[in-house]
């Protein structure tokens, strides 16, 4: 038996009940919720409601711990193994190689300020319409474009060219964006973003997003993501949206500390 997982189940549930009682739900209220459950999972989009109402507590909950940049949401479309950008320009299609240009460069440091060096990032984002690479259910795009892997210098510095992306809607045709936009009022948008993985060696890896000064959906995403120091100020340089974006990696916590978190 898993305690620690037996403990955690009981207390979602008795969460879930207290919530309940204190409402008074009615039995035709709970059949509702049932099967909007059930619509959710024919429709594949578990995950989905999980990350949308979720993934920014466990985000929150792992932020009290670090030292360096804080993590904010991985996000459903991550894709490993993504090519190395060996000459500084991650692959758009043709299509879209006259969007507006922008510039992704920065710096990796430990906690003391010193250059972290061979570190990699992983930095992917998606199309102006909204789709990501290597998934399926975006078309089974090769996931070459839009996505890749750069290795910091010996002074820590990293920089890539892309297209710069914009706002978006999560899957909101189904279930999950029925609840947010009919049943709840709200809405599917996600602000403009950029994902970034980074890991060194020996270094605690961070998960993050950097988000576009200006956008209307900051501090209004759909999916409750977004850290103040992570949106970043408006840039022209060349006509080039430049997005400098450094971070502050702290020593690797062991499994067995990370575990017990």
């Amino acid at each position: 038996m898993n305690e620690r997982a037996t403990l955690i189940t009981n207390e979602i549930v008795e969460a879930i009940r207290g919530v309940l009682r204190k409402n008074n739900v009615t039995f035709g209220e709970y059949r509702a919720g049932f099967m909007h459950l059930v619509k959710t999972q024919q429709a594949g989009e578990i995950p989905l409601l999980t990350d949308v109402f979720f993934n920014s507590t466990i985000v929150d909950i792992e932020n009290e711990s670090r030292k360096g940049t804080r993590a904010d949401l991985q996000g459903p479309y991550f894709v490993p193994d993504a090519p190395v950008i060996t000459d500084g320009q991650i692959a758009v299609e043709d299509e879209h190689k006259d969007k507006p240009v922008m510039v992704l460069r920065g710096k990796v440091t430990d906690l003391e300020g010193n250059p972290v060096a061979g570190a990699e990032i992983d930095i992917w984002h998606s199309t102006p319409d909204g789709r990501y690479s290597g998934i399926e259910k975006h078309g089974n795009m090769d996931k070459k474009f839009y996505r890749g892997r750069v290795m910091t210098s010996e002074d820590g510095s990293y920089e890539a060219r892309s297209i710069t992306p914009v706002p978006y809607q999560i899957p909101n045709k189904g279930p999950t964006g029925h609840l947010l936009e009919n049943i709840m009022g709200g809405h599917s948008w996600r602000p403009a973003h950029v994902h970034y993985w980074v890991k060194a060696p020996g270094l605690r890896d961070v998960i993050n997003q950097a988000y576009f000064e200006g956008d209307e959906w900051i501090g209004n995403d759909s999916c409750n993501g977004g850290l103040d120091e992570m949106v970043i100020p408006e840039v022209i340089e060349n006509g080039e949206r430049i997005m400098e974006v450094d971070f502050k990696l702290e020593p690797a916590v062991a499994k067995s500390l990370q575990a017990a978190e």
